[in-house]
């Protein structure tokens, strides 16, 4: 594979004027093989270049979705779905010197290669010793967890720490605002930060994503996307048409994602993903009619898209991005319709939420019964019963994470934070939950990489 570097001017004789600009550098260099999927392309020029007219910045002379510029440096995030060689270009009149009226007259080009990775096994070794010890322990400990206010941080976990003086031992992020995600920004998925020191502070890593699609208003669907027809227009069904625009955004979304998990892959962490949760809502199976009663938009149209959504996204998280790091959680509901498969799902799990010990046993029994292989989880909860209660009813489950609460955890400096109150489980829970012998925190876990 070569990769190539090309500045064509008409007069190669001109000597440079401090207007002009001169490439200095090119990413991927040359000599690199890229994996299929999301590919970060950069020309680093002499000054401050700004965008003129992205139209004239293509990938296989197609116009790049998006580009913009960094000071010195021109990024574009590209999704390749297919190996083989790449052209990317900045034509002449796309971009100029910062506040210069004076477009480049050279056109810059890059060509480098997309191939398929390999795929060395299902699961990572850091990944099967995570399950493992969670299999291991089935009926002899429970993992505790917590959700992440909100996204990307730490602020649940600490105030658990703050009133108790132990770690839970998951921390569970939520990509949610994937869409408002850009370096330096309010919310930077790509700083990896938060997850990588909560697991090298030997937690365990969790994810999951409210995916939002636009809505028909062209505001983001936010927590309930398309709950109704008249919210979003955005089908899932597009997932059996590669050649949808629908396929197209579902899969450069997946691409995003796999992107910012690469970090913790790269670094040997796993990680605990459950994707497209909830999708079952209050459809019935005998209303065959009525799927719109989902209440995300992954499953509007029915089970068999949503399935084929799962089997896609981990298809192309795992075969073509490498992520063995994940393992894979499944929020099941009363249909199996909605089920991926076992060869899809390491672990199933429910939410409660004002939940009686009847209702939780119930599901316990109902996971265990349909899904005899799998390891069992409470996925979310709010105001539940005790976790010592569950335990003496016969309720062992892996691990639980409890929801946030928006309001004592968003500002840790805030006095709101000092309070044992909690939206849905307060401090007097944590205590019984912490003081149980069999519930695992962050201090006891053993290391996985």
């Amino acid at each position: 594979m070569q990769l190539s570097l090309i500045a064509c001017d008409n007069d190669d004789s001109k000597e440079i004027r401090p207007s002009e600009l001169v490439l200095l550098n090119v990413s991927p260099q040359a000599g690199t093989d890229c994996p299929v999927g999301t590919v970060e392309v950069a020309f680093e020029f002499n000054q401050p270049v700004e965008i003129l007219d992205t139209t004239k910045i293509t990938v296989n002379d197609i116009p790049v979705d998006y580009a913009y510029t960094v000071a010195r440096i021109l990024k574009a995030k590209v999704v390749l779905t297919q190996p083989g060689k790449v052209s990317f270009k900045i034509g002449e009149g796309a971009i100029s010197v910062f506040h210069s009226s004076e477009s480049n007259r050279s056109a810059y080009l890059t060509e480098f290669s997309i191939q398929e990775q390999d795929t060395p096994g299902l699961h990572s070794p850091e990944a099967q010793r995570l399950l493992d010890y969670m299999r291991d322990n089935t009926g002899k400990k429970m993992l505790s967890g917590v959700c992440a206010c909100i996204n990307w941080n730490q602020n649940e976990a600490m105030w658990v720490y703050k009133h108790t003086g132990k770690y839970p031992a998951i921390n569970n992020f939520d990509f949610i605002h994937y869409e408002y995600s850009f370096p330096g920004g309010w919310i930077d998925y790509g700083n990896s930060t938060p997850a990588l020191s909560w697991a090298e502070n030997n937690g365990v890593v969790s994810a999951m994503w409210h995916w939002n699609q636009r809505a028909n208003n062209g505001i983001d669907s936010s927590c309930t996307p398309g709950t109704a027809p008249d919210q979003t227009s955005f089908s899932p069904s597009d997932i059996f048409d590669p050649e949808s625009d629908g396929y197209k955004k579902m899969i450069n979304d997946i691409d995003i994602i796999a992107g910012w998990m690469k970090p913790l892959a790269d670094a040997g962490i796993p990680i605990l993903w459950r994707p497209l949760h909830e999708a079952q809502g209050n459809w019935d199976e005998n209303l065959k009619d009525e799927w719109r009663k989902a209440w995300f938009w992954w499953g509007i149209d029915g089970p068999e898209a949503c399935v084929e959504i799962w089997k896609v996204m981990y298809n192309r998280m795992v075969k073509h991005h490498g992520l063995t790091n994940l393992i894979w959680v499944c929020n099941i509901g009363s249909s199996k319709l909605w089920y991926p498969g076992d060869e899809y799902v390491d672990i199933v799990g429910f939410d409660f939420y004002n939940s009686s010990m009847d209702d939780m046993a119930y599901w316990y029994d109902y996971m265990h019964q349909n899904y005899p292989t799998k390891l069992c989880a409470i996925c979310e909860c709010g105001n539940i019963p005790k976790i010592s209660e569950q335990w003496e009813r016969g309720l062992y489950w892996n691990y639980f994470t409890p929801w946030w609460d928006n309001i004592r955890t968003q500002d840790m400096n805030a006095d709101s934070f000092n309070s044992t109150d909690h939206a849905s489980c307060s401090i007097d829970w944590w205590n019984d939950a912490l003081g149980c012998e069999f519930i695992v925190t962050r201090d006891m876990l053993p290391s996985f990489r």
